[in-house]
């Protein structure tokens, strides 16, 4: 059964007790820390490479076990060059060696005051972040929808952001030992300096809905104006189609006085119907 060495950390104490400072002090150390984790490859170049040193009579201390693995094709681990001092932190590269020269990193590891870490890659590291982005985002959006405000032709699509209460209402609504804490905090002397040097902006008194509003008034009276003369534009029409069915019956029978008679209601109803210009 395959395990996801991304969430794996690992730790050896006694291994760490049996060294003379309790730490990873050089290379080769790190290294033979690092062979005892899962992480460590048993097929590796490495693993080959201390089986034949076994049975060698040269020190292990004494090899550079680095320049060893270039006679070697296949996975090794080397100790990568680090900035930082050690032993609080050491880094090891899993590389694949094609040739004495060429090599490729495939991953790293991190041996920080003896834990051993799998290094996530970027593509993990950017997938991480954009899951946790579009996740935060879609979140928002459906909390959003969820109070989106319903449309209405007076205040189409209104959001209702409810002001705090005053401080005064909060603090009836604390008990005593809640109030008297409240009171203590107020009473801090760099922001009561703070408020005599600012003194507070008076705000605004809400209008009361039966206060006149010129603007609300004048747009009324230009609706009420429109209205009347739409009504009176029709009634002239009602009027001319009368008087011109008259004249059409007028002029069949021959009768000129119901010809003139009807010119004359016309005439009549469209002064009538002509509106007084508005002041």
């Amino acid at each position: 059964m395959d395990v996801n060495l991304q969430h794996v950390q690992w730790r050896a104490p006694e291994f760490l007790l049996a060294l003379p400072q309790g730490q990873l002090s050089s290379r080769h150390l790190a290294l033979d820390y690092f062979a005892a984790s899962p992480f460590f490859d048993k097929q590796s170049s490495n693993a080959q490479l201390r089986m034949q040193m076994l049975f060698s009579r040269q020190p292990a201390d004494t090899w550079d076990e680095e320049r060893q693995l270039a006679r070697f094709t296949g996975i090794e681990y080397v100790v990568a060059a680090l900035e930082s001092d050690p032993p609080d932190l050491w880094i090891i590269h899993k590389r694949r060696r094609t040739s004495p020269s060429e090599t490729r990193v495939l991953a790293a590891y991190h041996i920080l005051n003896g834990n051993v870490y799998l290094a996530p890659t970027l593509f993990h590291i950017l997938n991480e972040r954009l899951l946790t982005s579009t996740h935060a985002l879609a979140t928002a959006f459906n909390a959003l929808v969820d109070l989106k405000p319903t449309w209405t032709p007076e205040r189409q699509y209104a959001w209702d952001i409810k002001q705090p209460p005053p401080v005064a209402a909060v603090a009836s609504n604390l008990g005593p030992d809640e109030s008297a804490t409240a009171v203590t905090l107020n009473l801090d002397p760099q922001k009561q300096q703070e408020e005599d040097e600012d003194p507070p902006h008076e705000e605004e008194e809400e209008r009361p809905g039966e206060t006149f509003n010129p603007l609300l008034f004048r747009a009324l009276q230009t609706i009420a104006t429109r209205t009347e003369a739409e009504a009176i534009l029709a009634h002239q029409q009602e009027t001319q189609q009368a008087a011109a069915k008259q004249e059409a019956a007028a002029a069949g029978t021959g009768s000129g006085e119901e010809v003139k008679m009807g010119r004359r209601m016309r005439a009549t109803a469209s002064a009538s119907a002509t509106p007084a210009p508005t002041v």
